[in-house]
């Protein structure tokens, strides 16, 4: 069981997020009748997709059985204000799940800001026979995500808590994880299956991948409400939703370069708001960078700066 409200499977699709949004918004806003049939925690999966869209518009084609393609409709009870940490906690939400798929194998299962989840290697002599690669070093992708927000019909997009779901915006939340592909068949350098890394089991299986993902996403946004949308006052088993995240993220305590709409920045990545907080090299003020594609930069041999 996915612990899905509705789930709906299709052998194959272009993008699983556009035919969710031409579905509910046909008119660029949440039509009721629509959002009726797709409630807060339905999803529609493609056993392949053809047109997939990553950050930036990049595309994505996954063949069938090789990895989970799969949208989620979320209508969070939070404030406006802080649905920008929805796709940070669902990166949270799939991490948590896979975790276990690579318990006992030397990768430590992290997140990358703003919408990635990656592995790192666990451990001495754990780097793999394919060594860096530029603007990711160790790490190799094994989960992406894409959020689109769809605003609700007749009600104000105001900073307070919206009293139902049906006064909540909708938010398209795909969510993509490389399960069964043969190394060959991965599409970059950087990215990894969990077939790759050496999982056994079920975990090749990208219907067993959903099963494990589905649960722990839900549970996730319900502590996100329970707190009001803020992460620091939402409790969980190890602190805060909050802690959480800091501790999950392979970006923070990096040095990196961020690709920004308004330019391109370096320095070192010291927190999370939800936007990303850099402290540059040249001491300068730090700066929040609120969207954009972080790479990890390397480290600059003795004598450069």
């Amino acid at each position: 069981m996915s612990a899905t409200t509705r789930l709906v499977t299709v052998d194959s699709t272009g993008s699983t997020n556009d035919d969710l949004r031409q579905e509910l918004a046909p008119a660029g806003r949440l039509d009721v009748a629509a959002a009726d049939r797709w409630p807060h925690g339905s999803a529609l999966r493609a056993l392949a997709q053809t047109a997939g869209r990553g950050r930036g518009g990049r595309d994505w084609v996954t063949p069938p059985g090789g990895a989970l393609t799969v949208s989620f409709v979320l209508r969070p009870l939070v404030p406006a204000s802080r649905l920008g940490w929805l796709p940070l906690l669902a990166g949270l939400a799939v991490r948590d799940a896979l975790v276990p798929a690579l318990e006992g194998l030397p990768w430590c299962v992290r997140t990358k800001w703003p919408n990635d989840v990656v592995v790192e290697p666990a451990g001495e002599g754990a780097v793999g026979a394919d060594g860096e690669v530029p603007g990711w070093g160790h790490a190799r992708k094994i989960a992406g995500i894409l959020a689109e927000f769809i605003p609700a019909p007749g009600v104000g997009d105001g900073a307070g808590t919206p009293a139902r779901r049906e006064e909540a915006p909708a938010i398209i939340l795909g969510i993509g994880v490389n399960a069964g592909q043969p190394p060959g068949a991965l599409p970059v350098p950087w990215a990894a299956s969990l077939r790759s890394l050496g999982a056994g089991g079920p975990w090749s299986d990208p219907g067993a991948v959903l099963g494990a993902v589905a649960p722990r996403l839900l549970r996730v946004l319900g502590e996100w409400e329970a707190a009001g949308g803020d992460p620091e006052g939402a409790l969980t088993a190890t602190g805060t939703l909050g802690q959480d995240l800091r501790e999950a993220c392979a970006t923070l305590g990096a040095r990196v370069r961020v690709s920004a709409p308004d330019g391109e920045f370096s320095g070192t990545a010291v927190g999370l708001e939800p936007g990303l907080r850099l402290r540059p090299d040249d001491g300068g003020p730090e700066r929040l960078v609120m969207a954009g594609d972080a790479s990890v930069r390397a480290v600059d041999p003795p004598g450069r700066a």
